[in-house]
């Protein structure tokens, strides 16, 4: 698997913009309670930062006016520029192309595109005139974690692989390659992922942002997820599955699930449930610390569960265009969720041999009232 680097101005712009015309986006409250504090977007100078925010709110105000989900709409614009493979300029094609896609009527799309457009290129000039390098300061701020990745990261993903496929993972399991946008940071650090299209975007933070979990592990983490998603995905729909397919990855039944069983899993009926809503995302993250541990790349006697889980799936900005795994946790507070994961991972997920079904205890562990937990 090769990882391709983009130093994405383009993203970076979007994903201020949008900050700006909507700033509970990037500072929502996360559904497990993550407590870091959150960073924003700012221009050198405070006059040209006013008339930024201003264009980005006439931006909104028009996907308003035209009745169209501000959401929907930027996931759209973001997929449009991460498909492209490369750091792809923002056109008004693209931005009508992200308008019908979120609801918009063909009829006057392309008015409202092009002045969809006028904002975010005023914007871009905005940005441009305060970082005349931006591209390059993106590329010095990403080097770190991509010579990082690469020399622990190819070694880790074969290890995790084996771990979750007992050890013969299919050959088509991990991408052949994936793209990489390092983006400029507006948190303290985040990242996410398009699964389709076998990209993740990565805040180029220059600094650890926790001492006890090394910020290139975050990347990890989201192509692990990509290589989930696609699998469950493709196998849920074509329900084909190889011999050596753990519970929970196997071919789909009629009623959504795995066509295989075992006496061992007397956890909770999963029937009606789709394999691919087993909590992968959150269940992988002591997965990745203990292989990380494994290599000696982490410090301490136990794994930093509870950092990791605020770091890298409290801060995930999920695509409204990807499922995802991260109800589990909805209506729990971040200390309860990380105890539960804490909890589980030492009595079952360390020493599973069948990780799918390790999550289904996961699941059920979730499930439960906190009366049951002894709280």
């Amino acid at each position: 698997m090769k990882l391709h680097w983009i130093a994405s101005t383009s993203l970076s712009l979007v994903r201020a913009v949008q900050s700006c015309a909507a700033p509970n986006f990037h500072a929502h409250a996360a559904t497990a309670g993550g407590r870091k504090s959150v960073g924003g977007f700012a221009l050198k100078d405070a006059q040209a930062t006013s008339q930024f925010i201003s264009e980005a709110e006439r931006l909104s105000e028009r996907l308003i006016s035209a009745a169209v989900s501000e959401r929907m709409f930027w996931d759209h614009l973001s997929d449009e520029l991460v498909s492209a493979g490369n750091d792809a300029p923002i056109t008004p094609q693209a931005c009508e192309v992200a308008l019908l896609r979120s609801g918009h009527s063909q009829l006057q799309s392309d008015q409202t595109a092009a002045a969809i457009h006028r904002s975010i290129d005023n914007c871009r000039r905005m940005l441009a005139a305060d970082s005349p390098r931006f591209a390059d300061q993106l590329r010095l701020r990403y080097a770190p974690l991509k010579q990082a990745y690469e020399a622990y990261g190819p070694g880790m993903v074969r290890s995790i692989g084996k771990r979750i496929w007992n050890g013969a993972p299919p050959k088509n399991w991990w991408p052949n390659r994936v793209t990489v946008h390092a983006v400029q940071p507006l948190r303290t650090g985040a990242a996410g992922r398009s699964s389709y299209q076998c990209c993740v975007w990565i805040e180029a933070v220059l600094t650890d942002i926790s001492p006890s979990v090394p910020e290139w592990l975050r990347l990890v983490y989201q192509i692990t997820q990509i290589a989930i998603d696609s699998h469950t995905r493709t196998h849920a729909s074509t329900g084909v599955a190889g011999p050596n397919a753990p519970q929970g990855l196997g071919a789909a039944k009629p009623g959504g699930g795995s066509s295989v069983s075992s006496a061992a899993d007397t956890t909770v009926d999963f029937e009606s449930k789709p394999n691919l809503e087993l909590p992968w995302s959150i269940g992988c993250i002591p997965l990745v610390l203990s292989q990380a541990a494994d290599i000696g790349l982490l410090a301490g006697d136990r794994l930093p569960i509870a950092e990791a889980l605020d770091l890298w799936w409290s801060s995930e900005e999920s695509s409204s265009l990807d499922s995802a795994s991260s109800d589990w946790a909805v209506g729990k507070g971040f200390d309860e969720t990380a105890e539960t994961l804490e909890r589980w991972w030492i009595e079952f997920g360390s020493e599973s041999k069948a990780f799918p079904i390790a999550l289904k205890q996961l699941a059920k562990m979730f499930a439960e009232p906190a009366e049951r937990k002894g709280h």
